[in-house]
Order: structure tokens, then C-alpha cells, then sequence
């Protein structure tokens, strides 16, 4: 009877034994595997950002979720802060989730507004959602971190065409091309940021551009994130988009954004666009016809980041609408008929302003056009010269 005791005994020491050694080994190897990793983990955990969270820099191959980033954020930028008493509504975290806290100081803190850092997200409707437990791939941790230090993408400094030509470097980034904006707006990614793939718009004349403003922020992103060696595709041009992302190389692409301001605390100063009224926002660049469609129609701000000091408007809607454009705070009327020769497009002066806010009015109703009362169709085209829209842009007669 002692004996058989015995024997069970050595037995579970030997199986316990042979676990803790296999866990041990376990935890080694994932050390020695991301030894890479090792300064920029002793970095964040010198600055608090592992506190109570030792057993995961054991762990150095684990995936991050959404709440994991924001937590790691949230304790190296510490100027990223909202005041208490403010409240501020995330969709997919209420008030009594135990990260609405982090997530309110984060992503509340961003002039941009908290859309652009979502996990989901739909701009026609400008709905929005938070996922605190998602996965993150490459791409999504590019783009949360795009919106939360976005001046990191717009320091790249390329012509447009240099832009496309780094773009098609990156083999793993999908780009789609299109001949119209009435095809762009039927691709199943059209106006997505997190949606790893790149539109542009062909024109046989002018040869191709980024196809809306989202995607320049895509385009942004990478390249700027790339130039700044915070995040960039390898040595054989693979960025890897929808590769889970791990502990380790989280923590180096923090400690790069850490370093990349010098150690100081990050404050993002809200620049000219950020003070725009409006939440929707598309951009007008010197040299660069472009345009966009809406369904449903409602107001917009029309961003000018390259100074330009007027441009040509023309618009082609499957309803008559008349527009009020807002200049520096002052209003000008324009009529469907005004707008809606693609020949003769409006010459619109800017005196300087940052950006023009669109107003438009259903001409049968008589009332502001907003997301809740039309589902009519436009387009807007505009440049900063003189053009002929039905030739440069394959005006759309189908409305």
C-alpha cells in the first residue's frame, strides 16, 4: 500500500515537474525570440506602461487587442488626457466599461474626433464603433495610431505622383483603379480607412491620383509612418497588413512615436482644419483636380491645406439642390444652373481661408439638406485651375 502511495507520488512530481520546466522553456524561448524587443519593452516598463501587467512581457509573441493599445498609450503619452468632468459618449464603450476611462482620455483627447481611431466604421452615415476586445492587425494599429499622432503622416513631403510610385512599391497593398467616381463609390471599400487596400482614380490624360480624402489619409499614413521608420514594409517590400500584431512590436512602434518627439510630453496643438464646424471633411490640393460623391446629400467642409487662393466648383446632383458656401464666415448663394455646367464650373474665391463650408438646400423642399431627410445623389468636382470637368473627370450623366 506505502509502495503504490509512493509510486503515485513520484508520479505527480515527475508530471508537474515536466510542466513547470515546459513552461519555463516556454517563456525562455519567447525572450529569446523577440530579444529585438528587449530594449523597448525595458523602456516602456521603465515607464510605467507594464505596471501590473508583468506576466505579459513574459509573453512576448501574444496578440494586443484594441483595450491592450489604448492602456499602453494611455500611460507613455500622458498628455493625452480629457478633463474629469467631461462627458463623452464612445459608441462599444459605456460609461460603466472598465476602460470608458482610458478610451475617453485617448481617443476624446484627438481634435480630429474620435471617428478616425473606430474599429468600425462608416462614413456615409458617419457612424462609428469602439471593439475594446479586437485583434489588431498591422494595419489596424497603423491607423488608430495615424489618428492619435496624425502629423507623423502628414510630414511626408512627395509630390502626388512620387506618392503613387512609393505606393506600388508596397507588394502586399492592393490598389484598385477606376474610371469614375460613380465606380469608386461602388467598390466595397470606397471612403474604409481600415480596409488595407488603396483607390485611384484613372485618368487617361492626367494619369492616376488618390481617389478620395481617406484614401490620401491611407496613403498618409504609410508613407509618412514609413519615412518617419516608425512602422514600414521590409527589405522585400511587404507591409503585412492583416498580420496580428504582438506585444513586442507594439512596444517598439510606441517607443519609436516616444522618441520621434524627442521624449517630450506629446500635446497636439489643434491645427487650422481641426477648428472646422462640420464633421465631414474632403480636401481640395493645388495641382490636383478632384471631386466626390454623396448620398445622402449634407454639409461638408471643403479643407484648403495648400493654401490655394481660389478654385472652380462644378456639381451634377440627381435632384436640384442650390448651395451656400460659407467663406471666412461669410455666405454666398449659388443655383443648380450656376453649377451644373460642367464647361463653365464657378470660380469660388478663398481670401486666404482654410477651408469653405458647403451648404447644400433641396431646391423642391426648401430646406438644409442633412443625412435624415433626402436620399438624393452628387457629385462635386473642384480644382484650384480652370477646367473642363466632362473631359478631366468623365463627368457622370447617370444621376
Amino acid at each position: 500500500m506505502f509502495l503504490k502511495r509512493w509510486r503515485r507520488l513520484l508520479s505527480f512530481t515527475l508530471i508537474l515537474s515536466l510542466c513547470m520546466t515546459s513552461m519555463a522553456s516556454a517563456a525562455e524561448t519567447s525572450q529569446a525570440k523577440y530579444g529585438w524587443a528587449n530594449e523597448s519593452v525595458d523602456f516602456l516598463r521603465s515607464h510605467g506602461v507594464f505596471e501590473n501587467m508583468e506576466y505579459r512581457t513574459k509573453t512576448l509573441g501574444r496578440m494586443v487587442t484594441k483595450s491592450d493599445l489604448t492602456l499602453m498609450v494611455h500611460r507613455l503619452f500622458t498628455d493625452l488626457r480629457v478633463e474629469n468632468d467631461k462627458n463623452i459618449k464612445i459608441p462599444g464603450v459605456p460609461n460603466a466599461h472598465s476602460s470608458y476611462q482610458i478610451f475617453k482620455d485617448v481617443y476624446g483627447s484627438m481634435p480630429g474626433g474620435l471617428i478616425a481611431a473606430a474599429d468600425k466604421i462608416n462614413y456615409h452615415d458617419e457612424t462609428f464603433k469602439f471593439i475594446p476586445e479586437k485583434v489588431l492587425t498591422r494595419w489596424d494599429l497603423l491607423i488608430t495610431l495615424n489618428a492619435l499622432f496624425d502629423d507623423i503622416g502628414y510630414s511626408v513631403e512627395l509630390s502626388e505622383s512620387e506618392e503613387i510610385a512609393r505606393l506600388r512599391e508596397i507588394k502586399d497593398l492592393p490598389k484598385r483603379y477606376f474610371n469614375s467616381y460613380n465606380q469608386y463609390q461602388k467598390w466595397k471599400y470606397a471612403y474604409q480607412p481600415l480596409a488595407p487596400e488603396i483607390g485611384l482614380m484613372q485618368d487617361k490624360k492626367w494619369g492616376p491620383s488618390l481617389a478620395s480624402d481617406l484614401d490620401y489619409v491611407k496613403a498618409y499614413a504609410l508613407l509618412g509612418f514609413a519615412e518617419a521608420g516608425i512602422m514600414k514594409p521590409d527589405a522585400k517590400g511587404y507591409f503585412r497588413p492583416n498580420q496580428k500584431v504582438t506585444l513586442a512590436e507594439t512596444a517598439v512602434i510606441l517607443h519609436r512615436i516616444y522618441d520621434y518627439y524627442d521624449g517630450s510630453d506629446y500635446v497636439r496643438e489643434p491645427s487650422a482644419d481641426d477648428l472646422i464646424p462640420n464633421g465631414t471633411r474632403n480636401f481640395i490640393y493645388a495641382g490636383s483636380p478632384s471631386g466626390h460623391g454623396e448620398s445622402p446629400v449634407a454639409d461638408f467642409a471643403l479643407v484648403n491645406p495648400d493654401s490655394v487662393p481660389e478654385f472652380y466648383l462644378a456639381v451634377k446632383a440627381s435632384e436640384k439642390i442650390d448651395l451656400q458656401i460659407n467663406v471666412n464666415g461669410e455666405p454666398s448663394f449659388y443655383t443648380y444652373e450656376q453649377l451644373s455646367n460642367p464647361k463653365q464650373p464657378v470660380r469660388i474665391a478663398l481670401n486666404g481661408a482654410s477651408y469653405a463650408e458647403f451648404i447644400p438646400i433641396i431646391r423642391s423642399k426648401g430646406q438644409k439638406a442633412t443625412n435624415d431627410n433626402n436620399k438624393l445623389k452628387v457629385n462635386y468636382y473642384y480644382s484650384d485651375t480652370f477646367q473642363d470637368f466632362t473631359q478631366l473627370l468623365g463627368y457622370e450623366a447617370d444621376l
